[in-house]
């Protein structure tokens, strides 16, 4: 008694592998009636009816004979396991039924009699089928990825494993052949209504569940491919070592209409969509370190291609900016109004953006990417070493965060604060160009950085020379900008200038670098009488010019 107690109380915890619900939610008591959504939506549910019907017209191409068998790759499970769960299935559920159709019903019916999920209370239920013993219980933590499959192999019933969206929300349920035929089958919303939700019509079914992924189905295609299906009959994968992918149109008599996330690998170099592709998924294009370009067909009405760049058809958002295209510039379009400030442009070899004229959301200043009143810098190229930053810029952000390749950076006239952590481990700089509107470099603006190791220009008596001396950075004068004969820096020749290089002969006081060469009017490298007496000859008018 206490061993047949144990079999079937770690199959009930197992059967947690009842259907997944994908959610932030960590526990989901089911109600006692059924949630009624919306059926008067034609729109959504046409587009999901088409979602649900392509994915059986896929099926009619595979195997069933593959998915008689329990996929070590969802959960593990040993011969023992396995025979324990049949024997279970067989004795207690099955009871010697033959016709597989008939046993799928069982199988759901115990299911949705028999387990209840998993209440806020119920805080220690294991997850694996041979956990300790527990009274009925399922759980729908951790996304369950199990499902009425297990069960169902167990009986020798083809199953599929289905993720898709039901109500609103993440959810998961089954693709079952049995009376020689594919039908979807929800066990979890069964548990309320369970004679609608074993074998819905096809139609009825997609009045509230659209199919998103047929997990681990996998056909041969044309060009190396392996379809499946993923937001339609897609392209899920290559062959191992494929660097050119040319996506064909059709999988026998099935359009092919989407990319999967799962093309992007390692070793794709140049990507091919075609006219019929509506949906790509580039939630993976970091993977794609080789990928130097992708071309779309002139006739495909949601993407395009610009310079090899992925953008919508509009061309308002960019999709994918291969990470290893070799143009060292590009000039994003007029037209776009979106992509990530972060990670579109990750790529080694770009050193300048430009922006269209006329593109009402972005701009452009010494090759990085602003906001249209350059207030706020969004992008800086991968490859850019020196970044001169307008003066309208209010430097309160993190772009320039962890750019060690960055060595110079010179800030323009009109910036007046450095927030904290704005040039964060930018451990490359060697030279940073303060102006004289600056006034104040806030703590921590250059944490990680060895300020030590930065020469600082700027001009004397200003924050730029404070911020040097107080940091232990190198300073260097800016010399550019200085009047022959206005030692004392007025912007005047007049007798007070007379009066200070008289004092430097007489070695009264010391002349700084600007200084030095504003009294140097004879221009031989020295300040002595000549140049006095030259000076005084100007200011009595004696001389028209220095």
């Amino acid at each position: 008694m206490k061993k047949a107690r144990r079999i079937k109380a770690g199959v009930l915890a197992f059967t947690a592998v009842v259907s997944v619900a994908v959610t932030s939610v960590p526990v989901y008591a089911v109600e006692d009636s059924p949630v009624v959504y919306d059926l008067k939506a034609e729109q959504k549910n046409q587009e999901n009816l088409e979602y649900d019907q392509a994915a059986l017209d896929l099926l009619k191409y595979c195997n069933k004979d593959d998915f008689k068998t329990w996929d070590q790759s969802l959960a593990p499970m040993n011969d023992a396991q396995a025979q324990e769960i049949k024997t279970f299935v067989d004795d207690q559920i099955v009871k010697g039924e033959t016709e597989d159709y008939k046993k799928a019903r069982l199988i759901y019916d115990w299911i949705t009699k028999n387990v209840r999920y998993a209440g806020s209370n119920d805080t220690d239920i294991g997850l694996a089928p041979y956990d300790d013993v527990y009274e009925e219980v399922a759980v729908l933590r951790r996304l369950f990825k199990f499902c009425i499959k297990r069960l169902l192999n167990a009986a020798g019933i083809p199953a599929i494993y289905v993720i898709g969206w039901a109500g609103g929300q993440g959810h998961a349920w089954n693709l079952v052949y049995a009376d020689g035929k594919w039908f979807y089958s929800d066990t979890t919303w069964g548990v309320s209504n369970p004679n609608y939700y074993f074998a819905p019509d096809v139609k009825d079914f997609s009045g509230s569940h659209k199919t998103q992924d047929l997990v681990q189905v996998r056909l041969e295609g044309a060009n190396n491919t392996q379809i499946g299906f993923s937001n339609g009959i897609a392209v899920v994968g290559v062959k191992d070592g494929i660097t050119e992918v040319k996506i064909p149109e059709k999988f026998n008599d099935l359009d092919i209409v989407s990319v999967s996330s799962d093309i992007f690998n390692s070793t794709l170099k140049t990507l091919d969509i075609s006219k019929r592709v509506t949906h790509i998924d580039t939630q993976l294009v970091s993977n794609a370190v080789s990928l130097q370009e992708i071309r779309v067909a002139e006739e495909n009405t949601a993407y395009a291609s610009v310079d090899g760049v992925l953008f919508t058809k509009d061309l308002k958002e960019i999709l994918c900016y291969p990470a290893a295209r070799t143009d060292e510039s590009f000039t994003l379009p007029k037209e776009t109004e979106k992509y990530d400030e972060k990670e579109t442009f990750v790529c080694e070899k770009l050193k300048d953006i430009h922006v269209e004229e006329g593109n009402s959301k972005y701009s452009s200043y010494d090759g990085c990417i602003y906001n249209k009143e350059k207030t706020l810098l969004l992008t800086i190229p991968e490859a850019k070493t020196e970044v001169k930053v307008p003066g309208t810029v209010v430097l309160d952000n993190t772009t320039f965060d962890s750019r060690s390749n960055i060595t110079k950076i010179e800030l323009e006239e009109g910036i007046t604060t450095v927030m904290p952590y704005v040039f964060n481990y930018c451990t490359g700089i060697k030279e940073l160009y303060l102006p004289d509107s600056l006034e104040s470099i806030e703590a921590d603006a250059f944490n990680g950085v060895n300020l030590k190791q930065v020469t600082v220009y700027g001009n004397r008596g200003t924050y730029a020379e404070e911020f040097a001396k107080k940091n232990g950075c190198t300073f260097v004068a800016d010399t550019s900008d200085y009047k022959k004969g206005d030692v004392d820096l007025d912007g005047n020749v007049a007798i007070g200038d007379v009066r200070v290089v008289l004092r430097s002969i007489c070695q009264k006081i010391e002349l700084n670098e600007m200084q030095e060469l504003a009294a140097d009017v004879e221009k031989d490298d020295k300040v002595d009488i000549k140049d006095l007496r030259k000076i005084l000859r100007y200011v009595c008018g004696k001389i028209d010019s220095l």
